[in-house]
């Protein structure tokens, strides 16, 4: 017999599914609750009670997008630090294309409106955890100038965004994407040449 626990997983993970397929073929700003409640053989009530608002829906799907990414990029690590942040960029770019349209909604929405507790919230507390960890590393093989860690998060944030945005929009390919945020990192941390 299956768990009330087990049954209310399973019941969320279907209309993740469902969402997908149904943005997937008609796009998120045309999907609805009452779309995607169809898609999974529930009620639309049941999709509210999962999740409240079509935003906080598209919040959950991309944050599994971007969670597989980031366990993607974790399977292979590049050597230096300023390869190790763009090579997890890299992967989490790859992830925004899976679908672009929801990854602009979502980011356009999460930047100042995520809730506290939020899968946005959580996923960039983990992420700033691990650029802060990867620069103090950097630092401590002289690989990079010190730096306190939290500026160098958002330092690394604001290039990786912004060149995010330019691949959202169509002005920068992956590779263009990259180099920028490779020279941008290089020259604002200061790497230092390793012989």
């Amino acid at each position: 017999m299956i768990s009330r626990a087990q049954q209310k997983a399973n019941t969320h993970a279907e209309i993740l599914s469902a969402a997908r397929r149904v943005i997937a073929r008609q796009g998120f700003t045309s999907t609805t609750a009452r779309d995607v409640a169809a898609e999974a053989g529930v009620a639309v009530g049941t999709v509210f009670l999962h999740y409240p608002t079509m935003a906080q829906l598209a919040e959950a799907i991309l944050d599994q997008t971007v969670g597989a990414a980031l366990e993607a990029a974790a399977g292979s690590r590049p050597d230096g630090t300023i390869e190790r942040l763009v090579h997890v960029a890299g992967a989490l770019y790859d992830g925004y294309d899976h679908d672009p349209e929801l990854a602009r909604q979502v980011i356009g929405g999460s930047l100042f409106e995520s809730a506290e507790g939020s899968p946005s919230q959580v996923r960039m507390a983990q992420f700033r955890e691990w650029v802060c960890a990867e620069v103090a590393r950097g630092i401590d093989r002289g690989e990079i100038e010190p730096i306190e860690p939290g500026h160098a998060f958002l330092t690394f944030f604001a290039f990786y965004f912004g060149a995010l945005v330019g691949g959202l929009r169509g002005e920068l390919g992956r590779p263009a994407q990259l180099t920028l945020l490779r020279t941008s990192l290089q020259r604002m941390f200061g790497v230092k040449e390793v012989h």
